[in-house]
């Protein structure tokens, strides 16, 4: 079976693999053979690693975003390295502004403290404001909120469209501004630990993109 599959590779030899494996479990089940000769054969994928965003593609995004909601979600996930998900999970309860401090609570009751910049800050002061200003009366605890969940009894979290639509408006996308922020926190430091706040399931990912001579390879070999 290996000497089958070993003239292919990447996507020919993964769908190879898939046929073979369909075919030879429909022949067990029929009771025509008795061992399945694809039972412990494992792929590795070449998976091309992340790569940061050009200064033209980063220059004057603030200035290109008219509401301020929109800077603030850029500069989350841009200075912060928070997701979607991350942002659309921030509470007003979750930001301590005269530490200036925003807690940010992940899956499994993990929460994470990140330290506001002097840009961000303002962005949240400007924010809350605004948000005030335009719904007074919402109850609604997230700290990003639309004219639609500002209303909403049940008090639902912003829909993701709401951050990407406007950051796609420009050419920029919240994960590619993450992963570009994640990239750059890898060039100075080779330690995953480090990185494992920022994105605790792919550190190393990062660290071997920002130094790639450490690992002899641009590629990340997936297990």
């Amino acid at each position: 079976m290996q000497q089958t599959l070993a003239p292919l590779l990447g996507e020919a030899r993964k769908s190879l693999l898939g046929a073979l494996r369909s075919l030879f479990h429909a022949l067990k089940r029929e009771k025509l053979i008795f061992r399945d000769p694809t039972r412990g054969i494992s792929l590795t994928t070449a998976r091309a690693l992340p790569r940061p965003l050009t200064d033209d593609q980063l220059a004057g995004a603030l200035d290109r975003l008219p509401f301020i909601r929109d800077q603030l979600s850029l500069a989350l996930a841009a200075v912060h390295a928070l997701s979607v998900h991350d942002q659309r999970g921030l509470r007003l309860d979750d930001l301590d502004r005269h530490r200036g401090r925003l807690t940010v609570r992940r899956t499994g009751g993990i929460e994470y403290v990140i330290y506001l910049d002097d840009l961000t800050q303002n962005l949240i002061t400007r924010w809350s404001a605004e948000r005030h200003r335009r719904w007074p009366a919402t109850t609604n605890p997230h700290l990003l909120v639309t004219a639609q969940t500002s209303a909403d009894d049940t008090h639902p979290r912003i829909h993701p469209h709401a951050i990407n639509k406007p950051l796609g408006r420009i050419g920029l996308q919240a994960g590619r501004l993450r992963t570009d922020r994640i990239l750059d926190e890898a060039k100075h430091t080779a330690d995953p630990v480090r990185l494992v706040q920022l994105s605790p399931t792919t550190a190393m990912r990062y660290v071997r993109a920002a130094h790639p001579t450490h690992f002899g390879r641009g590629l990340f070999i997936a297990p």
